[in-house]
């Protein structure tokens, strides 16, 4: 293997500063990226509000529900996200960011015209097809913009833009159940339900916002291609990192299954405290904004700061105590009697459950320029297939089939938090000397 490239004093994570874009330039990227990032998110999660409509004009239930939050989305985003990021790699990574937005924007405008539970099923289909596109390619380019001791928290800054999509997503649909209500007539689409029209009014969009890519410019790469940066080195460089990679892996893949199961939480509150929809999502809208943006920035900085001060193993480090949090403000936040309550608890558990800045990051930081959006590309397949399918899924399989009612999603909340959260513990306590090897390896090969 050739050398990388960087330069290793007493912090195997100082890089020289001149060789990255000017701040602004880099700044810049981070805004636009976020900014498409919010789109993704948006098409993503705009469902969490419309399942009553869907289930009552198709007749559907809660598990065929969680297949459309969960494993119909994440079955492209994983599998597709493998030669996207080898696109990622190897051409220009703008174009790989232009064709996933324009796919998954269009393909979230059909989710609106599906006339069948088989239809739309399809369509989510391909809007994770789309939105696999944009990590791998968008991590590649941040990590050529920004040194690693500033990494990750230019990610959690991109990070945001999943947060403002949420919450927006909330905040759209629950105005266009309201307001179209009776459904509305739409030019060239006909009479649409309600669920339709917010399906097409929110992906319509994001086919203008896939031309601001173009905006910023293609960053140099930097550091060796790991040889010729073919697939054999790819799997060669994991295996010979393989404990620090099943700890990453299995650690970040549980704490991301226990967000994902969060696409229950406007019917947590709906079925357990009675709130009309419309109260639900614009509390939730601010809740959302509020403690997950907190959280990505705050995790963030802390671990730059902490990469900053020689602590090479800091993105675990972090998680060992995250995760100790999410198992007591996790599991007990939906027992809670009062509403006010919930958010309390929930907001403590909110910080560790958006950990996609330090997950990216960590993959980033020991990583070889060359394969980094296949590496990255391998960790969003397996974290995202398992986490996405499994995090709708296992609160729907606990309410259906181990508690038998509707009622329960409380409980089925708290089991899941409990059933992963340890896991993950685990996996970062046995990870941490591994991702310190990890480090001091980079640029010694």
């Amino acid at each position: 293997m050739t050398s990388l490239a960087v330069d290793l004093h007493d912090n195997p994570l100082d890089q020289a500063t001149d060789q990255f874009p000017s701040r602004s330039v880099a700044w810049a990227a981070v805004a636009v990226l976020a900014t498409l990032n919010g789109f993704a998110f948006l098409d993503r999660q705009i469902i969490s509000l419309l399942v009553a409509p869907m289930r009552q004009d198709l007749g559907i239930s809660d598990l065929q529900i969680s297949l459309l939050q969960g494993f119909s989305f994440a079955l492209l985003y994983a599998i597709g996200g493998l030669p996207l990021g080898y696109a990622a790699d190897k051409y220009s990574r703008r174009l790989v960011v232009f064709f996933g937005v324009l796919i998954w924007s269009l393909a979230a405008m059909a989710c609106g015209l599906a006339q069948s539970y088989g239809q739309l099923l399809a369509a989510r289909i391909l809007v994770g097809l789309g939105e696999a596109a944009l990590a791998p390619a968008a991590f590649s380019i941040l990590s050529d913009m920004f040194p690693r001791k500033r990494l990750t928290f230019a990610l959690g800054v991109y990070g945001l833009g999943s947060i403002i999509g949420m919450s927006v997503s909330l905040l759209v649909s629950a105005a266009i159940l309201q307001l179209f209500a009776d459904g509305v007539t739409l030019p060239l689409l006909g009479h649409l339900h309600s669920w339709q029209a917010a399906f097409v009014m929110t992906g319509a969009p994001g086919v203008i916002a896939a031309f601001l890519i173009f905006t910023i410019p293609e960053p140099r790469r930097h550091g060796s291609s790991l040889g010729d940066g073919t697939w054999a080195d790819v799997f060669t460089f994991i295996r010979a990192r393989r404990t620090f990679f099943t700890c990453h892996i299995v650690g970040f893949t549980c704490i991301l299954t226990i967000t994902y199961a969060q696409i229950w939480t406007p019917t947590f509150i709906a079925r357990t405290y009675g709130w009309p929809m419309a109260q639900t999502a614009l509390a939730l809208a601010a809740f959302s904004l509020a403690t997950n943006a907190f959280s990505l920035l705050f995790s963030g900085r802390t671990v730059d700061i902490l990469q900053r001060r020689g602590v090479t193993d800091a993105h675990f480090r972090y998680y060992c105590v995250a995760a100790c949090v999410l198992i007591v403000a996790g599991g007990s936040s939906y027992w809670a009697p009062q509403p006010w309550l919930f958010f309390v608890l929930a907001a403590i558990a909110y910080v560790p459950m958006n950990m996609q800045a330090v997950g990216a990051s960590a993959i980033q930081v020991v990583t070889p320029a060359g394969i980094r959006g296949r590496v990255s590309a391998l960790y969003l397949m397996v974290c995202g297939l398992f986490a996405q399918t499994m995090g709708p899924t296992t609160v729907a399989f606990f309410t259906d089939y181990v508690f038998h009612r509707d009622t329960a999603i409380n409980m089925s909340l708290s089991a899941t938090c409990l059933l992963y959260a340890p896991i993950a513990l685990v996996a970062f306590l046995i990870g941490l000397k591994p991702m310190r090897d990890a480090v001091a390896r980079f640029g010694k090969e």
